[in-house]
């Protein structure tokens, strides 16, 4: 009975483990430290024009997600690692996709988004 208990326990481990290998992640703290001592690297807040003005990390691009896919903006770093955010987290995935789809290999999502950015109390940009 505990076998049978243990490897359903280890089963579930594994899947969920194997489910999120692909998903490749930051968190904001690491962001926050990348953004002070100027070594971050490009990120984008797919969130709509309307949202970015209202509030975004410091050095973002806007290109909201439904513009990904004819928004040549990024071509330029598509060798580079790209952190993804959106408010909640999504947008941030449909972009992820739709950049893998155009050859993107360095996509980072940002954990947590901007929710868990503005809960820290981390610098927002605003115009």
């Amino acid at each position: 009975m505990k076998f049978k208990h243990l490897s359903q326990i280890l089963i579930l481990v594994l899947f969920s483990r194997f489910a999120q290998a692909d998903t490749q992640g930051i968190e904001a703290q690491a962001l926050l430290q990348q953004l002070e001592t100027q070594q971050a690297g490009v990120i984008v807040d797919v969130r709509s024009t309307k949202e970015f003005a209202q509030g975004h990390i410091p050095g973002a691009l806007n290109i909201p997600y439904n513009d990904l896919a004819h928004n040549r903006q990024l071509t330029a770093y598509k060798e580079q690692p790209i952190i993804i955010y959106c408010r909640s987290g999504r947008r941030a995935q449909i972009a992820r996709q739709l950049l893998q789809e155009q050859g993107f290999k360095q996509l980072l999502l940002l954990n947590g988004h901007l929710l868990t950015w503005q809960q820290l109390h981390y610098p927002l940009t605003r115009f």
